[in-house]
């Protein structure tokens, strides 16, 4: 979260992008606060892992080859595993999921996709395994979601 609260420029009238995210975590934040920690997203400060990250976020609809991002930081597939866990207390890869699933959020309070439509934009190649990416972090399926911001919930 404070990834993307530190690129909020507080202005919402001229970013309409920022507008659905900010509704998309009001939205949800029900969901966020009757749920553990599993909802957050670490950010390290660790230096060499700040590129890691930020490819991620950028590229977050693509599978992600820990072998090519160890290469960029130039350290070990294992290392990097291995720092990052020990940096944020997630793997690479529950990052890369919590990030596609905040993705999917903002995407389903936007209320022009289908959930198939999202699940493809956040670079699943199914809606079942969207489905069970999103219910394993959010305790619910995002149908639940998107019944939820359509009643205006």
């Amino acid at each position: 979260m404070l990834l993307y609260a530190a690129k909020w420029s507080k202005n919402l009238q001229d970013n309409i992008e920022q507008y659905h995210f900010l509704q998309a975590i009001l939205n949800s934040l029900p969901n966020f606060c009757s749920e553990n920690t599993n909802h957050q997203i670490p950010i390290s400060s660790n230096e060499k892992l700040i590129p890691i990250c930020e490819e991620i976020n950028c590229n977050f609809k693509y599978g992600i080859d820990i072998e090519l991002l160890a290469n960029k930081v130039a350290m070990s597939a294992r290392t990097l595993q291995r720092i990052f866990k020990s940096e944020t207390g997630i793997t690479v890869q529950k990052y890369h999921q919590l990030i596609r699933i905040l993705k999917s959020i903002e995407l389903i309070d936007q209320k022009k996709y289908t959930l198939s439509e999202v699940a493809y934009l956040v670079g699943y190649k199914s809606l079942s395994a969207f489905t069970s990416s999103y219910q394993s972090i959010m305790k619910s399926t995002p149908n639940v979601a998107k019944k939820g911001i359509l009643m205006g919930k």
